[in-house]
């Protein structure tokens, strides 16, 4: 039984280390959305999208299309914070699933 909780305890902590990682990738690495005349457009970084609301607008000359790239931007930030945010809370919840494991294991053992 001892060795299945551990098994159970590693797996867990592992996926909550994952989940956290993923979410910090998703809050933090700036999306890029095609533009029909520049190619491929790098945004801000989501968590700046949807909490700051940043003007998304290519800079210099605005393109033609840069109304179409800024609604592109906030899409894929506000997709991605979200995804982020869901996959923070999971690996809170894995690992408060993690604790709660190990320590009614240490209370079983007494």
């Amino acid at each position: 039984m001892h060795r299945t909780r551990r098994l159970l305890l590693a797996l867990l902590g592992a996926l909550s280390a994952v989940f956290a990682v993923a979410g910090m990738w998703l809050l933090l690495h700036n999306p890029s959305v095609k533009s029909v005349s520049m190619g491929m457009y790098t945004c801000t970084a989501p968590y700046d999208t949807a909490l700051n609301e940043p003007d998304n607008v290519p800079g210099g000359e605005p393109p033609p299309d840069a109304d179409q790239v800024e609604a592109a931007c906030i899409d894929a930030g506000e997709t991605r914070f979200k995804w982020g945010v869901a996959s923070g809370a999971g690996a809170v919840l894995l690992a408060v699933a993690a604790g709660v494991l190990f320590v009614r294991g240490d209370a079983a053992a007494n």
